[in-house]
């Protein structure tokens, strides 16, 4: 009995000692590459100069330097959010609504998918840049 507590007390000691690891998604993103469709599902990424940047911070938030919004009017404007490595979804509060946008990491890019903004497949490519 003294042996099965002993060991479990130094896992415990170990387990909470143990440095956590920040998210594999927590940094500065830049997007690279859009999705273009033409509403027959055989669309291909294609490379953008857009300047959109999402940054996500290790407490689960994030900013952009564009919205996310659905049906934005002003795309310029700036957003602010929060994201679950869990669900892998970014929640993003617009005006009324929260926005939701599906996320994926796939060797090192950022996949962002927007199933409820768009008729056909609505994809972004994103690059670490931070």
């Amino acid at each position: 009995m003294k042996k099965l507590l002993l060991s479990t007390f130094i896992i415990l000691v170990i387990y909470a000692c143990a440095e956590k690891k920040e998210s594999t998604l927590v940094g500065t993103w830049q997007l690279s590459q859009v999705l273009v469709d033409p509403g027959n599902g055989q669309g291909s990424f294609q490379k953008t100069n857009q300047d959109k940047v999402i940054t996500f911070l290790a407490d689960g938030t994030l900013k952009s330097n564009t919205s996310y919004c659905q049906m934005s009017k002003d795309a310029t404007i700036g957003t602010a959010g929060s994201y679950s490595m869990n669900n892998s979804k970014l929640m993003i509060t617009c005006d009324t609504t929260e926005s939701s946008i599906n996320f994926e990491l796939i060797d090192g890019t950022l996949i962002l998918d927007y199933p409820t903004q768009c008729v056909e497949a609505c994809k972004e490519k994103y690059v670490r840049v931070k």
